[in-house]
């Protein structure tokens, strides 16, 4: 075993708290030692959890534009689900109706209705299609609107990054969402003419196109700005080291404490280091 200190040898039966070369306190050596370790580590190690905590109040709650971006997302949600048109059967002991919206998609597919509308693909191949090419809108919207929040959940990576994807998206959405309104329209006078389906006209396709131009507006002002997260300089530099000591580049040992210093530390140390001075000076005087 060797001093914490000066490096001497110490012998595997010498009982003695101190070092028999320098005098020093062995165990509170050691103790100061690893408590510094831990104070250098734990500044390293605490500046990549501030720089993600940025990055993720700047993405969802950093201004205005960021939490009306969430807003607008939650409102796509519900624009989905608000039907795009409605179609019904009017074959006798044949009740089936369908809503195409997101909720009534689903609604059609657990309870058969789907089903029954594929069915009667044989007798009317043209209305039947109308109503698979408006199905074939509405999912492909969905996707559209699940890229867009998933562009969203993974902005504190790149907010930039980001909103570019998503108003590429939005454009992509607003163009399916202008086509579905026009199968929409569309659907009920295709569906007159036929005796075994009736169709009307739902505001779904409508809410998603102003929706989607919303968040297109919402992330093209975010890149205009060129809004990014305000991390310090210093912090970047720990995060980097901090790579470098895990890695074995860099031991603890040979870095300063503190390892980095910003200005507003480097002033509250002065400042308690002269009120700790003005204190011993004053209990001298007092003796």
């Amino acid at each position: 075993m060797k001093c914490p200190k000066c490096g001497g040898e110490i012998g595997r039966f010498e009982l003695s708290p101190n070092c028999k070369h320098c005098g020093v306190n062995i165990f509170y050596s050691q103790q100061k030692t690893l408590l510094t370790r831990d104070a250098k580590r734990c500044e390293l190690e605490y500046a990549g959890f501030r720089i993600m905590t940025a990055k993720l109040k700047n993405a969802f709650v950093g201004g205005k534009l960021q939490i009306f971006r969430i807003v607008a997302m939650v409102l796509a949600i519900g624009c989905i689900m608000v039907p795009f048109a409605t179609v019904s059967s009017t074959i006798p002991l044949i009740d089936a109706k369908l809503s195409f919206g997101a909720l009534g998609i689903f609604n059609g597919f657990s309870d058969g209705t789907l089903a029954v509308l594929f069915n009667l693909m044989e007798y009317i191949p043209s209305q039947v299609g109308l109503c698979l090419s408006l199905l074939g809108l509405i999912v492909a919207i969905f996707l559209t609107g699940f890229g867009v929040f998933v562009a969203l959940v993974l902005s504190f990576l790149n907010i930039q990054k980001s909103a570019r994807i998503t108003r590429v998206l939005s454009v992509v959405g607003g163009i399916l969402c202008i086509a579905a309104s026009v199968v929409s329209i569309l659907a009920p006078s295709v569906m007159g003419k036929c005796g075994f389906l009736q169709g009307s006209l739902g505001i779904g396709s409508f809410l998603c196109v102003a929706i989607f131009v919303v968040i297109f507006i919402l992330n093209h002002l975010i890149v205009k700005k060129n809004i990014h997260p305000e991390i310090k300089q210093v912090d970047i530099d720990r995060k980097a080291l901090n790579k470098k000591v895990k890695s074995g580049e860099v031991s603890l040992d040979d870095l300063p404490l503190p390892v980095f210093e910003t200005e507003e530390e480097r002033e509250l140390r002065l400042k308690n280091e002269a009120e700790s001075k003005a204190l011993a000076d004053k209990g001298r005087a007092g003796e």
